[in-house]
């Protein structure tokens, strides 16, 4: 039987399941050196949805998902007190690795589970410190991945230019793999998915286990069940993370669509790095702080079904959203790769998502756990478990 659940939690795991979508669909359906680039958008239509995309939601969602995990892994280092506990956390770990794998070679280039197989592996011998060492940990990873950042900002122009010198040459090659057979798009997205490792090591390690131990001290406090005794000091942080976190996605939106000047001085570009590393989490907070508001209000009543479902089979609904999307766009597919704006696939973003809602709603009724969640704790418990409703 499956232990009970904590809605809210599932609640935001469905939300961030819409935000992961609208960052990545952009990399199934053009060459990942385009999106973001000042060749990217043909309209003003496209311009204005790759803005919103960048504004509200790149580096806010996996931030979400993250502090989620890191709040799930606290979850269950309080429930698994066995000595046997270990190493059933590195066996699910050795599973999401490998379904990480598989994921990042057969659909998405821009795959989050190895990254979270490895670091959740790495947070699990942190489960028992305060919640304040984990606090102050956060921060450090915080503060790695800024100067990470201000590193790469010094080869940054010299590495734009290299890429615009190859452009047309890495877009031919990117549509002459996805646009192939089947066996094709794999091996071109496996050389795609190599070349973007070292990017997110730097770029996304940090603040990915900085999420996990904010999520994991969070846990500690059983803040997203007992959300009206925590209601108080939450307001307080929001009044000062939400100016800092819109101010600071404007200059990241700037910064990442080229709305500066392009001759902008060495030091301001350094700055923006440690605004935009702090503003992304800060932003975050103020959307689980506004859809705990939400879900704790009579008006989410008749939604909340539809969030839990699709987020009590979250890793189904992710991997199934990347295969829908690669269907759409690899030539195995539709094909429609490099042929469609960022306008229209922003437009995208809610009927796939609906499906994924509706999947999981019908999914719900029959079955304790989606496909994903079933072959995962398969590896993890080693043993039969039960998967259908009485």
């Amino acid at each position: 039987m499956q232990k009970q659940r904590i809605g809210f939690l599932d609640f935001l795991r469905g939300f961030a399941l819409f935000g992961i979508l609208a960052v990545n669909l952009p990399y199934f359906a053009k060459p990942m050196v385009v999106v973001g680039s000042l060749e990217e958008n043909q309209t003003l239509l496209d311009e204005i949805a790759s803005w919103i995309v960048a504004f509200f939601f790149e580096s806010k969602f996996y931030i979400l998902f993250s502090f989620l995990f890191g709040y799930g892994v606290a979850l269950q280092a309080q429930e698994w007190k066995d000595s046997s506990a270990s190493g059933r956390y590195f066996r699910r770990m050795f599973g999401l690795l490998l379904l990480g794998i598989l994921h990042s070679t057969f659909l998405f280039l821009g795959d989050i589970l190895v990254s979270y197989a490895i670091l959740g592996s790495l947070s699990w011998l942190f489960r028992n410190k305060s919640g304040s060492w984990l606090y102050r940990f956060s921060l450090l990873c915080l503060f790695i991945g800024i100067f990470f950042r201000m590193v790469l900002v010094y080869g940054h122009d010299e590495f734009q230019a290299k890429i615009a010198e190859s452009l047309p040459e890495i877009i031919a090659r990117s549509k002459t793999g996805y646009l192939g057979t089947f066996w094709d798009s794999v091996k071109q997205r496996s050389e795609d998915t190599l070349i973007s490792y070292p990017f997110t090591i730097l770029f996304q390690w940090p603040s990915v286990l900085a999420m996990f131990s904010v999520g994991m001290a969070a846990a500690k406090s059983s803040l997203l069940q007992n959300w009206e005794s925590s209601r108080t000091e939450l307001r307080k942080l929001f009044f000062w993370f939400f100016p800092f976190g819109i101010l600071g996605n404007f200059v990241y939106l700037a910064n990442s669509r080229h709305l500066f000047i392009s001759n902008f001085p060495l030091q301001w570009k350094i700055w923006f790095t440690v605004v935009e590393t702090l503003s992304a989490p800060a932003l975050c907070f103020c959307y689980v702080y506004l859809l705990g508001l939400f879900y704790h209000s009579a008006r989410s009543t008749g939604d909340r079904i539809w969030f839990e479902s699709a987020g009590n089979f979250s890793l189904s609904n992710y991997l199934g959203e990347s295969l829908v999307c690669s269907c759409l766009f690899c030539g195995w597919g539709f094909g429609f790769y490099d042929r469609i704006g960022n306008f229209v696939l922003l437009l995208l973003v809610p009927p796939i998502w609906g499906v994924c809602l509706l999947y999981s709603y019908v999914w719900r009724k029959f079955s304790f756990f989606g496909p994903a969640e079933i072959l995962l704790r398969i590896l993890t418990y080693g043993k039969r478990i039960k998967i259908l409703r009485p």
